[in-house]
């Protein structure tokens, strides 16, 4: 396995990670509203690992296909939550 496709699959990681662990310990009414945090996390995330390893060749393939995977796994896990229940409350 080469290092780009290790640094994509490290950000497809830690979204499932992300989505279980905002399954197991948010509260059901803010599962939704935890998801974008997640995703904000993994944008800092691929950028970091992205720009950490100097390679210029390939920057943007790279950050897309790690966050285009990752949203894929957040919005499957917005659907469960969704289906199982969990809304969005947004207090001001």
């Amino acid at each position: 396995m080469t290092r780009e496709r290790l640094s994509i699959g490290v950000i497809w990681l830690a979204a499932a990670v992300a989505a279980v662990g905002i399954g197991l310990l948010a509260d059901p009414d803010r599962q939704l509203a935890w998801v974008p945090i997640a995703m904000l996390m993994l944008v800092f995330a691929t950028a970091l690992i992205q720009l950490g390893s100097a390679e210029p060749r390939g920057f943007i393939h790279r950050m897309s296909l790690s966050l285009s995977g990752a949203a894929v796994i957040l919005a499957i896990a917005s659907l469960v939550f969704f289906l199982l229940g969990g809304h969005a409350v947004i207090t001001l």
